[in-house]
């Protein structure tokens, strides 16, 4: 039941805080070259922020802590678009730091979009994503799949889902990766990176920076949206 409660304030909070930016869901392109279609980099308006202090609340209250890897500002002004891997074998992974010894990975918070919205009369294909978790040496630690409807097929263009894990106890840097086969794009912060986010050749096992191609052939440093819930 406890963890049933977190898991539904967590859905209330990632509901309010992106519930603005679905109002114009049409004019995001999916594709690692989508900054060179200037309509698909927007602003967005402020969002509750009451709503997002309760459940920062109840976390605290909870003894959960949520990892994050963006700049930390109110998502809702978020420079945001999507993107995808630039190919099947990779992934958008995001660096964690597990803040305690003992702690255990029990959710992961990934924002995402199959390009589906009310628009469109028929649903999308189905599409395959995957999570992993790996450890700070790129080590396999747990493998989650699924086809995208339940998670992030939604009139509004895109959706947060909130994904369950088995208590993963962790120690040190791990890493989320995010597996979206070139179809389904992930939230992408266009301004203050951290320097957490990468790419993930699952066929070499090699890691590269988290950025987009610009139409110059310079890049961009970005953040992925993935975010990490534990205790």
């Amino acid at each position: 039941m406890r963890r049933m409660d977190l898991i539904i304030a967590l859905l209330c909070c990632v509901a309010l805080c992106f519930g603005a930016i679905a109002a114009s869901p049409s004019t995001t392109k999916l594709g690692l070259d989508q900054l060179k279609q200037s309509e698909s980099v927007k602003n967005v308006p402020a969002t509750n922020q009451s709503a997002e202090e309760a459940v920062k609340t109840q976390l605290t209250q909870e003894n959960f802590t949520l990892l994050k890897q963006d700049s930390g500002t109110n998502l809702s002004v978020m420079n945001l678009t999507f993107t995808t891997s630039p190919t099947l074998g990779s992934a958008q992974a995001v660096k964690f730091t597990a803040p305690k010894a003992g702690w255990k990975l029990k959710l992961v918070i990934a924002v995402a979009t199959d390009g589906w919205n009310a628009s469109r009369n028929e649903l999308p294909n189905a599409m395959p994503f995957t999570i992993e978790i790996r450890d700070a040496n790129l080590g396999l630690l747990y493998h989650f799949a699924d086809i995208q409807y339940p998670y992030f097929t939604t009139e509004m263009g895109f959706r947060s889902a909130v994904i369950e894990m088995p208590a993963i106890p962790l120690e040190g840097d791990f890493y989320v990766c995010f597996y979206g086969y070139r179809s389904i794009g992930l939230a992408t912060e266009l301004q203050n990176a951290t320097g957490n986010s990468y790419l993930f050749d699952k066929i070499t096992g090699s890691l590269y920076p988290g950025v987009l191609t610009l139409e110059n052939n310079q890049t961009l440093p970005v953040n992925w949206l993935i975010r990490a819930v534990g205790e």
